[in-house]
């Protein structure tokens, strides 16, 4: 369900594929900052900033489409 998530915001332009490598592998997927930057050869801090314009963009994205993050969390809820 996440990578279809993943794949609809990339096709939207929203996340550059880096941006997305990044937030999957760290919040989908629990991969520690410091593995994900090797693989990817680059740093943490530059992971970081990665993490953090994905997640500004995710949340103007909501913000438009008048989402909450309660609205997302209940979207992945297994009980719902």
């Amino acid at each position: 369900m996440s990578r279809g998530l993943g794949d609809v915001y990339k096709r939207q332009g929203l996340l550059t594929d880096r941006q997305r490598q990044v937030l999957v592998a760290a919040r989908i997927h629990d991969v520690p900052l410091a593995e994900i930057a090797d693989r990817m050869g680059t740093n943490r801090n530059a992971l970081y900033k990665l993490l953090h314009d994905a997640r500004q963009r995710l949340k103007s994205k909501m913000e438009e489409e008048g989402l909450s993050a309660q609205d997302v969390l209940d979207a992945f809820s297994l009980t719902g």
